[in-house]
């Protein structure tokens, strides 16, 4: 079309919003830019990109009319530095495809969700403080596209950009559009950029207003009379002091506490200007939604969501407004401050907010529309304040996994030091009762004869606090189902978060209160299937031990136990002397029992090499059966996963079993006790054992009794002869050879590996240990040489 065509006059500016174009202007706008011409275009548009730019707001140009190389000419010439901009991701251009015609056509709600995702990826992800983006616009004139989603799309803008930190700019050629459009286009913009004016759009119609069909003349708006002027401009501004009381109290309500949320929420939604309000939490443990918060100017008005629950559950479930626009029907009798129209709007998984009027019909579009930014604000929200209160718990757990981490570290290294158990048990209590939130700890073990739980050690309070203060191991006595007894009786971790309210806790309730003690948590102190009793802790605090503290803790009391554990071997390698006892074990399905009656030999057995998770190595002689008999004695044996033959002479043979369940060996090992010779025939196994003399005799016997009950004790003796095996030998074993070398070196020495010719080569011990030939040599000249260093440096 020419020049001539183009009657449209200039719409007018509210003179008092007219400013200048290169001063700040406000987020939350949706302006429409009129130009003629490039020269007009790039006059009116380039201050806004300068200034966005200065600001340090994300900046997106959408070109059409231009090249991209025009947009990026024109803007070196307003001094814009375009590739440090684009560099450093602060303005970037678009052509029409990205963001209007994705697919190929025009779809408004697909172009609202590119809108949308661009400024949250901006804002959030990005971290800018707002957005500017503009487009040009001609491209919807190429006769493909409906006119009439375009106008809805610019009116659906404003929703977007209402309550967002973001100005976008639609850019209209006057030369090309329809004056009637331009009409349309000019009403749905709130603000106005023409003729070297900006300012905000005396013409702009919210919602509905924009889409007239008045086809009767261009200009026929401009004769609107002065009352539907005024009207229009007191909607106007209704509104944009609702948007604006809405922005200041998000802003406000995104700084809040969770607890204070529903009450600020409130008075949000009581912006939309209705007689009640309030907010509907879920509470996911009781599954209910449950009123936190309310607002009303009467008194005596009751609550939306209590008179229609169902439709509550309705907008909570569907996720989806709820608006009721006559309630009178719903009840016989109605006072003048009974509500008359009401809706509730969900959020999300938070619950709904509901907000009511004393008159029918009161939420228009408009107001339902702003509901919904209110909902959605509300949900952002809640939302922020619940990963607030996720990012610090798990600041708090961190913050408490490193304490008691640092507390193991000490514990950890003092016990290094420590020589004998009772050493390792007064180190433990005086260091954890020395740590937040601990008040006391005490470590208690199993007395058999009385079966009741003795104090070894504590700290943090007197040994008054044990008077009159039994503990019994029994589980049917009252005083045998506190966390204490339970830890030692399950070997698993007993917790108990409130003093004040656990049952368990009766028999010695008020002497835990009157050392002001909260909370406890029972930790069994176990190695190698052996208790070496139980760890109490105290605190004075009530729900002070979580998961994560209750699994370290846990690994605390492995860790004590397998100290106490290596102090007692000590003290049974060093012993003066040794009680020696001989008895046998009948009726049993160990493995050697059964493998001896398979085979109808005799078994002698020679060592136990344990490879933990693996299982063990257990080494053992025969006589008069062959090896081939006893290789296919062990097909499918259980409890045998593999079997090699290490030696196979005359007089006897030799082999090692992979053992994948406890032997009686291995048990007399765990309990501190030293073989010295067991003996397995078809009919019983007999052995013989030194153990220190201040062990418990009966506490052994007991021990092995539990899981070999025909054990028969046939004699007991003193013996002044040192524990078999050299003591300078077994301490080089003990504590100068890594667990690897000791594991190597036990296992060539039982493997013949030594012997000449070899039991074994290197090759065959490697591939049993399942480790390389050159990692099994590395650990066994490792040992040797720290065994001779022992020898010959003191020479």
């Amino acid at each position: 079309m020419g020049d001539e065509s183009r009657s449209t006059e200039q719409p007018a500016l509210s003179p008092e919003q007219s400013f200048d174009a290169d001063e700040d202007f406000d987020l939350h706008h949706h302006t429409a830019l009129l130009y003629e011409g490039p020269t007009d275009q790039f006059a009116a548009i380039l201050p806004f990109i300068r200034d966005g730019l200065e600001r340090g707001d994300r900046c997106l140009y959408i070109y059409d009319d231009n090249s991209k190389a025009d947009v990026v000419a024109a803007m070196h010439d307003a001094g814009i530095d375009v590739e440090a901009a684009v560099a450093a991701g602060d303005l970037s251009f678009h052509s029409k495809e990205e963001p209007f015609l994705q697919n190929g056509s025009f779809v408004p709600d697909a172009t609202i969700d590119f809108a949308s995702e661009t400024i949250r990826a901006t804002t959030e992800d990005d971290a800018y403080d707002a957005v500017l983006v503009t487009g040009e616009m001609s491209w919807i004139l190429d006769g493909e596209h409906n006119l009439d989603r375009l106008i809805e799309y610019e009116q659906s803008l404003n929703t977007v950009f209402g309550t967002r930190p973001v100005h976008g700019i639609c850019q209209y050629n006057v030369e090309k559009f329809d004056p009637e459009l331009l009409n349309q286009i000019i009403r749905t913009h709130p603000n106005l950029v023409y003729g070297g004016s900006v300012g905000q759009d005396f013409y702009y119609m919210p919602f509905e207003g924009a889409l007239g069909t008045d086809n009767s003349d261009a200009n026929s708006e401009l004769r609107q009379t002065l009352l539907e002027r005024v009207t229009a401009y007191e909607r106007l501004e209704s509104r944009e002091r609702a948007l604006s009381a809405l922005n200041d109290a998000t802003r406000e309500l995104m700084q809040l506490e969770a607890d204070a949320l529903p009450d600020r929420a409130v008075d949000l939604a009581r912006v939309l200007g209705v007689a009640f309000a309030s907010v509907w939490s879920y509470d996911e443990t009781s599954g209910e939604l449950e009123q936190q918060s309310h607002s009303t100017d009467y008194g005596h008005t009751s609550a939306l969501a209590d008179l229609y629950q169902d439709h509550a559950w309705d907008a909570f479930v569907t996720n989806q407004t709820k608006v009721y626009e006559d309630l009178s029907g719903d009840r016989s009798e109605s006072s003048p401050t009974e509500l008359q129209s009401g809706m509730i709007v969900p959020l999300g998984r938070h619950g709904v907010f509901c907000a009511g009027s004393i008159h029918p019909d009161a939420f228009d579009d408009s107001t339902i529309e702003l509901a919904k930014t209110i909902g959605a604000n509300i949900e952002a929200a809640f939302d922020r304040a619940e990963r607030e209160q996720m990012v610090e718990e798990k600041n708090r757990q961190l913050e408490r996994l490193n304490r008691i981490n640092r507390v193991i570290r000490q514990i950890s290294e003092t016990l290094v030091e420590a020589d004998t158990r009772e050493d390792i048990e007064r180190i433990v209590c005086e260091q954890l009762a020395a740590s937040d939130p601990y008040q006391f700890a005490w470590i208690g073990s199993e007395d058999v004869e009385t079966e009741t739980i003795t104090p070894q050690a504590w700290a943090g309070v007197s040994n008054e606090y044990f008077e009159n203060h039994t503990i019994s191991t029994k589980e049917d006595e009252p005083s045998g189902q506190g966390p204490v007894s339970t830890a030692l009786r399950t070997r698993t971790v007993q917790i108990v978060q409130d003093t004040v309210i656990d049952q368990s806790l009766e028999p010695w309730r008020e002497t835990i209160h009157q050392h002001g003690f909260a909370a406890c948590i029972s930790i069994p102190l176990t190695h190698a299937e052996l208790s070496y009793g139980v760890l109490t802790l105290y605190a004075d605090t009530p729900n002070v031990f979580d998961e994560m503290e209750a699994e370290v803790l846990a690994e605390l009391g492995e860790m004590i136990a397998h100290s106490i554990d290596a102090a007692e071997t000590k003290e049974l390698l060093r012993a003066p002397s040794v009680v020696e006892l001989t008895f046998t074990v009948s009726d049993t399905t160990d493995i050697l029992a059964r493998l001896a009656r398979a085979i109808g030999d005799e078994i002698h057995f020679d060592g136990l090499v344990d490879h933990s998770e693996d299982g063990a190595e257990l080494y053992f002689t025969v006589q008069d059966s062959t090896a081939d008999d006893v290789v296919s004695a062990t097909d499918g044996f259980c409890g045998i996963s593999e079997i090699q033959v290490i030696s196979d002479k005359d007089e006897e043979r030799v082999f090692t079993v992979t053992v994948t369940e406890p032997t009686l060996a291995s048990r007399i090992i765990d309990n501190q006790a030293i073989i010295r010779s067991l003996t397995t025939t078809e009919q019983e196994m007999t052995v013989v054992v030194d153990l220190p003399s201040t062990t418990a005799v009966r506490e052994f016997l007991d021990a092995l009794k539990s899981t070999y009950p025909n054990l028969g004790l046939v004699a007991r003796q003193n013996n002044d002869r040192p524990i078999k095996r050299g003591q300078g030998l077994q301490e080089v074993v003990t504590e100068q050879l890594t667990d690897r070398q000791r594991e190597v070196l036990k296992t060539a020495y039982l493997s013949g590996f030594f012997q000449s010719p070899r039991g074994r080569t290197g090759a065959e011990l490697a591939e049993a240990l399942d480790i390389s030939q050159s990692t099994f040599t590395h650990h066994l000249r490792g040992a040797e040489r720290r065994f001779f260093e022992m020898v010959f440096d003191n020479d």
